[in-house]
Order: C-alpha cells, then structure tokens, then sequence
C-alpha cells in the first residue's frame, strides 16, 4: 500500500511519474539528520558503529542525483520525444515557489527562536539570499566577534541548498546548449553525445575538487553545480538512459536486467558503502569540504557518487513492483516523510544544536545519540508538517 499521491507532485505534462523518488528524499533527510547528530553525539573518534555512520553524509549526494534526473528528464523528454516543453518563466516561477518560501519561513522563526545569528543584521541579504557560502561579505554582530559557533550563523546545511539553486539556474542554459550540439546527430546517437558531454563535465569537478586553488575563485568553484557535476551528472546521465529506453520503445538487455532485479543495485550500494565505510575511509563526515587528505577526500567524492546513483537506479527502472525496493520506498509512512523532506533538511540543524546547548546530554547519558536523534526528529517533523500543509502544498498547488 503507498501513500496517496498529492496532485502538487505530479510531474510537467507529458512526462511519466516516478513515485519511489518521494520516498528516496525521505531516505537522503534522514541520513543528514543521522550524521549530523552523531557529530554532535560525540559519536566520532569513540563510538564502535562510528564508520557506519560517518558518510552518512551521503543525504546530500542523494540529493543532487535525484535534482539531476527529476529536472533534466523533461527538458530531454521535449527534445526527443517532442513533449509538451516547460517555458523557461514558468519553470523559473515553479523552482523559486518550491525553494524560497519555505527557506524564508524556516530561516525567520528559527532566528526568533531557539535563534540563529546573522539573519537579524545588515548580512540579512546574504543569510535570506543563500549566498553564506561565499565571500561576498564582511561577516557582522555575534558571528564576527565568534562568540557564537559558525553553527549556529544562519543554516548550516544550506551550503547544499545553494548549489542546488544555482543548478537550477543554468540547467536550462545547459538543455539548450546540448539540443544545439545534438541538433545534426542522427535519432539514437544523441546518447553518447550526452554521456561524453556529461563526462567531461565529471573531469572538471574532480580538478575543482582536488585542486589547491588558491584564488578568490575557490569558493566560487566549490560551492557550484559545476564543482559536483558528478553527482548532477549521475542523475542527468539516468535521465539520458530513461528517455533513450522510452524512445527505443523498448529496454535493452542491460536495462532490462536492471529492473527485473531490482535488490541487486541496492545490494552492491550497501556493500560498496560498507567497503568504503568500514575499511577504506576514515571515520568522519567530508562532503561538504575536504577534512582528510585530498586524494581520500576526492576517492570519497567519486565512490559515494557510485552508491547514490545505485540507491536511486530501483526507482528509475522499476519492472517488478514487488521487489525489495519498491516494497521499501512504497510504505506509506516513508512516502510522507519524503513530502516533508524539504522541511526536515531545513529544520533539523537549529532544533538539534539548540537541545545540545540546553544540555540533552544529561536525560540520559550513556543513550545520549538515540535520545538526540528521536528528540530532534520529532520536534523537526512537527515543524516540517506545519511547514508542508500551510505553505509549501498551497503554493505548490497554486504554481501548476
């Protein structure tokens, strides 16, 4: 039984659902909330399960593979299976109404309490702007004179989110960069063109990510689509497959394998991230900037690509609706989760510090990682419900 699909996440016109994905953003909330409070847990450097849960991290990749294949496939499906296209505008419109009111809402209460810094100053532009990753600014107030902890000035994890913004920013410039590049490629060759396109790409963010640049670009690079063009890219390459398979009219034997046997990708990403997290990476939290060594940290940003995309492929080629997949993601409690999951990304970084500084530790120490993760979820999925049903769904509803 699967949760009842909200008409606010029904794909653009002409384009197929792909329902498991609402599901896998449950799965990739969830993971962030779990490493980040194992960071604060103390988890890190003790903890016998520390490896299992330090590239929990992995959330994020999750993330962008599925933003790469979710909004590309449209934009491949009216090139070449001559869908009903998304004018710019409206696509424009649609991405702002499903990013910012909900950023604005969640970054405004949480700075009236338990209360973030930077966002009542004159920075206010920058926090509301998603522009704290970069030096476009002189920080001011509590986060200047560090009496406060770089954790708790503005969000934290929504250095992700502005990666993702400026993905869908230059997403339309890149659709229609390749339709002019493919425009002379004969019906089935346009794929390679893609893929080679995208591969390229992928060289490009393993130099960003594993260079020492040290100029005032740095950060500009680092914190751009183009700087995790692997993770987009993986997505973006799923989203080629699809629509290739779909104009085919019919799967080839690769693919077709693929969705008849459905636990195998699942299977490979568990022992591949059990492989990296157990014996190949330390134990410590890196994809939002490189803490170990640098050709650890770019090993780590290549093979934590690989598990996300074979975490996402089951929802992508989904042939036996009873697989081991499809019976996971298709619960409705963790489809629900992934219609709140903007929310739980948003919420659960100043709700968990704030019941750290007011001292959880002490309810019961020796459970003090469980305590805190029930106790930030169920106070963040509070928040992230309120926030779902009184601004993101009505706005959701009113941009189609």
């Amino acid at each position: 039984m699967t949760a009842a699909v909200p008409d606010v996440v029904t794909p653009p016109p002409g384009n197929p659902r792909f329902p498991l994905f609402d599901s896998l953003r449950a799965v990739a909330a969830l993971s962030i909330v779990l490493v980040h409070t194992a960071l604060f847990a103390g988890v890190f450097g003790h903890a016998s399960y520390q490896r299992l849960v330090a590239h929990l991290d992995i959330g994020v990749t999750i993330f962008f593979v599925i933003s790469g294949f979710l909004l590309y496939r449209p934009m491949l499906a009216a090139r070449i299976l001559s869908a009903p296209r998304t004018p710019v505008p409206t696509y424009a419109r649609r991405r702002f109404l499903r990013i910012f009111p909900a950023f604005w809402l969640a970054l405004t209460v949480l700075a009236i309490f338990p209360g973030v810094y930077g966002v009542f100053t004159g920075n206010f532009w920058v926090y509301y702007g998603l522009l704290q990753s970069f030096p476009v600014y002189t920080q001011s107030g509590k986060c200047a004179l560090f009496t406060v902890t770089a954790f708790n000035c503005g969000i934290t994890p929504v250095w992700s989110l502005t990666i993702e913004v400026i993905f869908y920013a230059l997403l339309p410039l890149f659709a229609l960069a390749m339709a002019r590049l493919t425009s002379r490629v004969r019906d089935g060759r346009w794929l390679p063109v893609e893929l080679g396109v995208l591969l390229a790409l992928t060289g490009v963010s393993i130099w960003i990510q594993g260079s020492h640049l040290h100029s005032s670009l740095q950060p500009y690079l680092f914190y751009s689509p183009l700087g995790r063009a692997w993770w987009f890219g993986l997505g973006m390459a799923l989203a080629a497959i699809s629509v290739w398979v779909e104009q085919r009219g019919r799967p080839p034997r690769a693919v077709g394998w693929v969705g008849s046997h459905p636990a195998a990708p699942w299977a490979a990403a568990i022992g591949l991230y059990l492989l990296a997290a157990l014996v190949l990476f330390r134990p410590v939290p890196t994809l939002s900037g490189p803490v170990v060594p640098l050709g650890e940290y770019v090993a780590e940003y290549l093979v934590f690509g690989v598990v996300a995309a074979l975490v996402v492929l089951p929802a992508v080629f989904n042939e036996r609706p009873r697989g081991l997949p499809q019976l996971v993601l298709q619960h409705p409690v963790l489809s629900w989760l992934g219609l709140i999951s903007y929310g739980i990304f948003l919420w659960h970084f100043p709700i968990m510090y704030a019941l750290v500084q007011g001292n959880i530790e002490s309810w019961i120490p020796s459970l003090f990682y469980p305590v805190l993760i029930v106790t930030t979820l169920a106070i963040t999925i509070v928040c992230a419900s309120l926030s779902y049903y009184l601004v993101e769904r009505p706005l959701m509803r009113w941009k189609r």
